[in-house]
């Protein structure tokens, strides 16, 4: 009987087509690695001593989680340890949810017949209202991404690389759980004029010059809103000031809430 095997284009001999496609990460190496798929655990603690070569040289400089839970924290905090600059999944994956919400915040804003001219292809194409949303969304998801990565690049420098990013970003994500929480329960969404200022800038321009804010705020349930509001002054409060904001720091940025309203 013939076995079947594959030629790279390295010229090594593949035996196994599955084995390499699960193991391909553990065989390359390149400046940067986004890992945006796969397995879970796909690097982890067993098999993580193998992106590094005999010298101690790593075979990436950068890898930015893309895929949730690829690698473990352990194999992380590993790659960390041997210069690997890392950023990991729950700071890097967070533009798949981001444009969830603010594709169910369009359903939520935009009347049935609003929805059905704008949101609906005509003939295979996307309205003009459509693509300038994708854009603010994309805008959106891009600005956040450099805002969290820069907070937590401060945040490593400011103790001179004595805290591994991975452990910055979970503190990070800790501090804007509980934030978060802290403010859906808090008095400052009933200021008018911060909800409002808030929810001008939270929401994508595009449907806000469509419906309007007062509409909006009107068609958009009380709940969603709260989130939404709290969800950014969160997350912005803390890019702003890191994970060691004082109250201080807090009263300050509040006065700035209203500002656009």
């Amino acid at each position: 009987m013939m076995s079947s095997c594959h030629v790279s284009i390295t010229g090594e001999v593949i035996a196994d087509g599955t084995d390499f496609r699960n193991n391909a990460h553990l065989r390359f190496k390149a400046d940067i690695f986004v890992p945006c798929g796969g397995r879970p655990e796909a690097i982890n603690i067993s098999n993580v001593s193998r992106l590094i070569d005999h010298d101690g040289k790593p075979h990436f400089k950068y890898i930015v989680e893309g895929a949730n839970l690829f690698i473990t924290q352990q194999a992380r905090l590993f790659l960390e340890k041997r210069r690997v600059v890392l950023f990991k999944d729950s700071s890097a994956n967070k533009g798949g949810v981001t444009s969830s919400s603010l594709e169910v915040l369009a359903g939520l804003g935009l009347s049935d017949s609003e929805y059905i001219e704008h949101m609906i292809f005509k003939d295979g194409k996307p309205s003009s209202f459509y693509e300038s949303y994708v854009k603010d969304i994309q805008a959106i998801i891009s600005s956040n991404a450099s805002l969290e990565a820069g907070c937590i690049q401060r945040e490593f420098q400011r103790l001179n690389g004595s805290k591994p990013r991975t452990l910055i970003s979970d503190e990070l994500s800790s501090k804007l759980n509980d934030l978060q929480a802290e403010l859906e329960s808090s008095d400052l969404f009933g200021d008018i004029a911060s909800r409002r200022g808030v929810l001008g800038r939270a929401i994508p321009q595009t449907l806000v010059k469509q419906a309007g804010i007062d509409t909006l705020l009107g068609r958009l349930p009380e709940p969603y809103q709260r989130a939404l509001f709290s969800s950014w002054v969160a997350a912005h409060f803390i890019y702003k000031y890191g994970v060691n904001g004082t109250s201080v720091n807090f009263f300050n940025f509040a006065r700035t809430l209203a500002e656009g309203a």
